[in-house]
């Protein structure tokens, strides 16, 4: 079932997941009995509750919506904003955004919160005091700081802990290393979320109908933190493999063999090293032009040829075609090195240096298996 969407004028896509729907339902059951009163009929503090609820929600999309604009304003390329049932979150490329303009973007969501709860504020003075109409929007005054408050905790994946995690990669000079510090918190919070909680039910010896929806609630929104924060964590060990990584370092020597190559030209020492035999690379020019091809020797085939036909066979006739040959500059490293292997996929790489020089070739598989750390 494809997701909902709408499109804002100058705002990015918006996508509304399914699940926003139980969002509201929870928040909305959440906030009932602070809207119930011995005076006013259940359905009308029922509907109060889905009110302050879809005015929640509303708040959230203020908050993408401020990420998305701050993240834009800094040169971002912002994909989509969703809703979702653990609030929502904004898509965006930030390769151009820089260090002041992530944690600008980062600190955006939170302050379009305390914004949104000053002008509630504002507005809830205005308003007879204890009248539904009054209850409804301090209340989402009041869940509006809750909001900024909580998003600005220094862990991963709140906007506090990007914060902090863009902050500690600046002045670590390691990102990945400010990833899991704020990883790490992040699963403190997660478990502090719980356990808060928790100790109220201890204290008060019991729990009533509130408390116990809190406890949910609170299990759930951990649940989805530690998550965040695991995900984290693995993405701060990818990005730690990724940053060792150069052009010149995965470079690797194998015998680069033309398509003309005749099984009787190899040198003898590739006869008697099966593993040696099985590296050697054919490179031959693609039918029509376009990115040279790549042939990889089959051993038992190109054993399996008698030694008195070798002089006439060709590597060809005993090689397995790869794919298209790529090509990358020997000075490549880190991100550049993996961006550019995935803007151009190739099973092979020549890598070359600035005078032209081969130094050798780069396999993509070995590259994934050392990325999946293996």
């Amino acid at each position: 079932m494809p997701t909902p969407s709408l499109r804002l004028p100058g705002l990015p896509r918006l996508e509304i997941r399914t699940s926003t729907l139980l969002t509201v339902v929870v928040l909305a059951a959440f906030v009932l009995p602070l809207l119930s009163a011995p005076d006013r009929p259940t359905g009308v503090a029922v509907l109060l509750a889905v009110l302050t609820a879809l005015a929640l929600i509303l708040s959230v999309l203020g908050h993408e919506i401020a990420h998305a604009l701050v993240a834009r304003a800094f040169g971002g390329r912002v994909d989509h904003i969703a809703l979702t049932f653990a609030g929502g979150h904004t898509q965006y490329h930030g390769e151009k955004v820089g260090t002041w303009g992530s944690l600008l973007v980062s600190l955006a969501g939170p302050a379009a919160n305390l914004v949104l709860a000053a002008l509630a504020a504002g507005a809830a003075a205005l308003l007879p005091v204890g009248t539904a109409p009054a209850q409804v929007v301090g209340l989402t005054s009041t869940l509006n700081v809750a909001l900024a408050v909580f998003n600005l905790l220094p862990g991963l994946p709140m906007d506090g802990g990007r914060a902090l995690e863009t902050a500690l990669g600046a002045v670590l000079r390691r990102r990945a290393l400010g990833t899991r510090i704020t990883a790490v918190l992040g699963m403190a919070i997660a478990v502090l979320v719980v356990l808060v909680p928790l100790y109220r039910m201890m204290r008060d010896g019991g729990a009533g109908t509130g408390l116990m929806l809190t406890l949910l609630w609170a299990v759930i929104i951990a649940s989805m933190l530690w998550q965040g924060a695991s995900a984290a964590l693995r993405g701060a060990s990818l990005q730690e493999r990724i940053d060792v990584l150069t052009a010149r370092g995965l470079a690797r020597r194998v015998p680069l063999l033309r398509p003309q190559t005749l099984l009787g030209e190899l040198p003898g020492a590739l006869w008697d090293d099966p593993d040696a035999l099985a590296g050697a690379l054919v490179l031959a020019p693609a039918p029509g032009g376009g990115a040279p091809r790549v042939l990889r020797i089959d051993v038992d085939a190109a054993r399996g040829v008698p030694a008195a036909s070798r002089p006439s066979v060709p590597v060809t006739a005993v090689a397995a075609p790869l794919g298209e040959l790529g090509e990358l500059p020997a000075g490549l490293a880190g991100d550049h090195l993996v961006e550019a292997m995935m803007a151009t996929p190739r099973p092979v790489h020549l890598v070359r240096e600035d005078d032209g020089t081969v130094l050798g070739v780069i396999i993509g598989s070995e590259v994934a298996a050392r990325l999946r750390g293996r």
